[in-house]
């Protein structure tokens, strides 16, 4: 399929070397993904290209792209807008706390994994499961609960207040 370029924007975006500029390219009314290579068509050109899709959005697979055409295009890469209009949004993902307030809809995903956890590791030592007993599904909540505790920042939280107290 063939897609006449748009617009192409780039933002910057913290990575584990620094802040690099990813780049989107806007065609045929959609945004696309291009990643940290710097396009080398230009707005009004048309081109052709693979992408894959994700619960992000689509991402261009850099290797099919094909110029077809070239347009009367503007420069490459316009810095993204400060106001974007609600069809062009850029992007921005969902705040995570740290540590996981105990109402966050977070929580339950961090409970129902940490009692998993602890259902295997019941499993998997014998020598707990022998002292059990009767009372095995109490110790499995409690180890749950441990390991929900310190997935969800609770123990450091607990560090930290205890902290503050003795500096007060």
């Amino acid at each position: 399929m063939s897609y006449i370029v748009e617009d192409i924007q780039s933002k910057d975006v913290n990575t584990k070397f620094g802040p690099k500029p990813a780049f989107s390219i806007y065609a045929n009314g959609e945004r696309y993904s291009y990643g940290f290579k710097k396009p080398m068509f230009k707005i009004g050109d048309t081109i052709d290209f693979q992408y894959t899709e994700n619960t992000y959005g689509k991402n261009v697979d850099l290797a099919s792209v094909q110029l077809l055409a070239k347009g009367e295009g503007a420069s490459t890469a316009t810095p993204a807008p400060t106001t974007a209009s609600p069809s062009k949004a850029p992007y921005s993902p969902p705040t995570r706390p740290f540590p996981i307030p105990a109402l966050h809809g977070d929580r339950a995903i961090v409970r129902q994994n940490s009692l998993s956890n602890a259902v295997n590791l019941f499993r998997e030592d014998k020598e707990i499961a022998k002292m059990a007993g009767e009372d095995r599904a109490n110790i499995i909540i409690d180890i749950a609960r441990m390991f929900e505790a310190y997935s969800c920042g609770d123990l450091d939280m607990e560090k930290a207040l205890v902290m503050a107290k003795a500096d007060a």
